[in-house]
């Protein structure tokens, strides 16, 4: 819809930012529950992403998208979101929303 913002490059857009500890909070407060975490230290999810990729899992990529995020890797200065105009963005609370409506149905 907005070729001259998008010739020749990848476009950065997003509907929100947020934490693992704002997903969970989220959830706890739809859910009215407190959820039992645990936590994969960086190095240990490096270990794991490694192995699976050596051994071909098909969860190998999974784990890489895991290890890229907690690096925070995807918390990019600038978004474009301004040069493709005005659109319906989703909120953390609609997301798990969502989710959660998909789990119970």
């Amino acid at each position: 819809m907005h070729p001259d913002a998008s010739k020749n490059r990848a476009l950065i857009v997003n509907s929100f930012t947020t934490t693992p500890n704002d997903i969970l909070a989220e959830f706890e407060k739809q859910t009215g529950v407190q959820w039992k975490v645990t936590y994969t230290p960086l190095d240990d999810l490096k270990a794991l992403e490694k192995q699976a990729w050596e051994q071909g899992h098909q969860y190998a990529g999974s784990l890489t998208l895991r290890r890229i995020w907690t690096e925070g890797g995807t918390l990019y200065e600038k978004r474009d979101n301004d040069l493709i105009g005005p659109v319906e963005l989703d909120s953390l609370d609609d997301i798990v929303g969502e989710i959660i409506k998909k789990q119970i149905s």
